[in-house]
């Protein structure tokens, strides 16, 4: 792909994200989605989550398909992160997790306003408690999880719900027999901040 292509190919993805946030009120009210800007390409950082991602093509539904589509396509020159250690979270979370940021202060697209991640996680995986100051609403693009968070019930989320995260609310999620893809959103103070682990509530 030229590097014409994979813009293009970004474009396309940043334009199916306006789409769906514009068309699913828990996302527009959070995120209210200012216009980005492009900004300097991040060098592709490539990761064992990334080939998972791009060779998976279930779990998504109608409303999904388009953005999931869409982030496959830029699998390859995304600047994929991974957050936490190998001893925090143990070598085989990390061969199948990763998130690249398509929108923030060092996405693709940049605003200081909210942060756009892609994230994956593939099946039977224990993402542990975890906390952070900026609020965070995750959109499942496809797949299923559960989901817990202090002071809520457990609920597992597929293609098409959300979950809302307050500020510095201790929350956890496991996969079973479905990775899963999501979109996360971050807005509020703390936004350039990252993760950190907590002691289960």
């Amino acid at each position: 792909m030229t590097p014409a292509e994979q813009s293009l190919a970004f474009a396309r993805a940043y334009h199916q994200l306006t789409l769906l946030i514009a068309a699913t009120p828990p996302l527009i009210q959070f995120a209210g989605w200012p216009m980005a800007l492009p900004a300097e390409k991040p060098a592709p950082r490539k990761i064992p989550a990334a080939d998972l991602l791009k060779s998976w093509a279930d779990g998504h539904t109608g409303v999904t398909l388009s953005l999931r589509d869409a982030v496959r396509g830029i699998t390859d020159y995304a600047d994929w992160q991974q957050t936490y250690t190998e001893e925090e979270v143990g070598a085989e979370f990390l061969s199948r997790y990763g998130y690249f940021e398509l929108v923030g202060p060092s996405g693709h697209f940049q605003s200081n306003e909210v942060r756009a991640y892609v994230a994956y996680w593939g099946e039977n995986l224990y993402y542990p408690w975890h906390q952070h100051k900026a609020e965070e609403l995750y959109y499942i693009i496809a797949g299923e999880a559960l989901f817990e968070a202090e002071g809520m019930p457990p609920q597992t989320l597929r293609a098409g719900d959300t979950r809302l995260h307050t500020s510095n609310q201790p929350h956890a999620m496991t996969t079973a027999g479905s990775p899963v893809l999501a979109l996360v959103l971050w807005r509020g103070a703390g936004l350039t901040g990252l993760p950190r682990m907590s002691a289960e509530p």
